[in-house]
């Protein structure tokens, strides 16, 4: 298939990017580490045939986090997989640290190229190459007497990501040029490089501003469609090519995503929804089943979950909290509805939950989603595992009436407290 670029990418037939040096894949952990790193940089001097690739890797390092990266800092205590990063046209990883930093300060390799890039050599696979062997160089570091030997995980798979031609290039190693040691990947403000190749099985989280006039929005678009799930994409709506490159939604969205995907974190999975929701964002996510992902909300006070009463799929019926049971009818989509407010479909019936009225005390019920403010719902984070659900239309909160820790009893809506009563902790199905 011809792809829909600015640039027409032929048919090329590549071959993989070669002998995994990973072995059989495991996951390093179940939660990356939850505090912060200092953050150290070293700069290698690989090559590729003829081809130079001036790399800086940077890692977990020893030392007071926060501040720039120091130079040949001490290597941190730990085992760290790895997540490459690659800029775009004219920039450096220097000028790429609003992600770079933040990833390795959260418990992340991350090696990154500095390229003089050239269109040719992003559409005939060379910089997708290149990138396949600085992700092999880099592995080979854990071996040996070097200062990250003994510090990288190999085998948890290996991440990428990159923006612009970088996001391009990531992208890339998806389909026309693969690399089947790739098990994230996070291509920003990309076009489409070709069909996905059936040797790559990654967790892709595509990001792009709609109003991009450097790489095709509706590019990335066809990329997302075509690609397998598990498959994420952040659209910043009214946003043009880099502008959102530092934004807290890019990189907490991002840091997640690799959590997820290198150290098997399910938590930071499930923060996902709350990262990328805003006022200017549109979060789309497709979990591993192929389909849309499911959550329980459990209340932080009572360990029960809310629960269509009787698993009525009729409208009007109350939201409750029962004990947890494996029902679909304690099982809940997150739709995104704009303007930082969500909805929430009820996976037995397909109805939206919705306060009855703008009175304090209302039950929440399911209803026919419309999108009615009465069924829009923000999300306030508390950072500890836990979120508030505020309606719009009435600025209440949801709320187990009494602070009842009984089964059936009801769900409605109150002054906003951010009680436990009032806080649900978001379990993935």
């Amino acid at each position: 298939m011809q792809r829909r670029t600015f640039l027409t990418l032929s048919a090329v037939a590549a071959t993989g990017a070669g002998v995994s040096l990973l072995g059989t894949r495991q996951a390093l952990a179940d939660t990356a580490p939850t505090q912060p790193y200092a953050v150290g940089v070293r700069r290698y001097d690989w090559t590729r045939g003829s081809r130079r690739l001036t790399t800086y890797v940077y890692y977990p390092a020893t030392g007071t986090p926060g501040g720039n990266p120091v130079t040949n800092a001490p290597v941190a205590d730990g085992v760290f997989p790895i997540c490459e990063h690659t800029h775009g046209y004219g920039s450096s990883p220097q000028n790429s640290e609003a992600v770079i930093r933040p990833l390795a300060a959260a418990g992340f390799i991350v090696p990154s190229p500095h390229f003089q890039h050239n269109f040719d050599d992003i559409y005939n696979g060379n910089t997708s190459r290149d990138v396949s062997e600085i992700l092999t160089q880099t592995v080979a570091l854990n071996q040996g007497s070097g200062p990250l030997a003994g510090h990288i995980n190999t085998q948890a798979g290996l991440g990428v990501s990159g923006h612009s031609l970088g996001g391009m290039t990531t992208h890339g190693l998806l389909t026309a040029w693969p690399d089947s040691r790739i098990t994230v990947a996070i291509p920003m403000s990309c076009e489409d490089m070709g069909n996905p190749s059936s040797t790559v099985s990654a967790k892709v989280l595509f990001m792009h501003g709609d109003r991009d006039e450097t790489t095709a929005y509706s590019s990335a678009r066809q990329a997302y469609s075509e690609i397998p799930a598990p498959k994420a994409f952040l659209t910043f709506r009214g946003v043009g090519h880099s502008s959102y490159f530092g934004d807290r939604r890019t990189v907490n969205t991002f840091l997640d995503w690799a959590r997820w995907g290198l150290y098997a974190d399910t938590a930071a999975r499930d923060r996902l929804p709350s990262d990328a929701q805003s006022s200017g964002t549109t979060w789309e996510f497709v979990g591993e089943s192929g389909g849309p992902a499911y959550y329980r909300l459990v209340a932080r006070h009572s360990g029960k979950t809310a629960d269509i009463n009787e698993a009525s799929t009729a409208a009007g019926a109350r939201l409750i909290q029962w004990t947890a049971g494996s029902g679909p009818n304690q099982q809940f989509e997150f739709l995104d509805s704009g303007d930082g407010h969500i909805r929430i479909r009820a996976r037995h019936s397909g109805l939206v939950l919705q306060a009855a009225s703008n009175e304090g005390g209302a039950d929440v019920t399911q209803q026919p989603d419309t999108g009615a403010a009465g069924q829009q719902w923000r999300i306030v984070d508390h950072g500890d595992g836990t979120i508030s659900l505020v309606n719009r239309a009435s600025g209440l909160a949801m709320d187990v009436w009494e602070y009842s820790t009984t089964d059936g009893a009801r769900i409605s809506q109150w002054t906003y407290t951010g009680n436990a009563n009032q806080r649900f902790t978001r379990q993935r199905v």
